[in-house]
């Protein structure tokens, strides 16, 4: 078995509301050493058989838009 891990983020030239309303909150809450924050979604897929192309293919066809996602896929 092989198990992916797909992270999916905003490409950097794309505004992320929640990453800025979670910096907002971090420095309200004192920790004014935190820079910036940017939010994603990772995904754990379990394949029988397959390999790192596999999560490729799942982040063009489903996961990610790519005009303003970033994809990474690790295994």
């Amino acid at each position: 078995m092989v198990v992916l891990r797909i992270t999916v983020t905003l490409k950097k030239a794309v505004e992320d509301s929640e990453g800025s309303s979670v910096l907002k909150a971090l420095r309200l809450l004192g920790y004014d050493n935190v820079r910036e924050v940017r939010s994603g979604k990772v995904y754990f897929i379990t394949l029988t058989k397959g390999s790192k192309k596999a999560g490729k293919e799942f982040c063009e066809k489903l996961l990610a838009n790519p005009v303003i996602n970033e994809c990474v896929v690790d295994d």
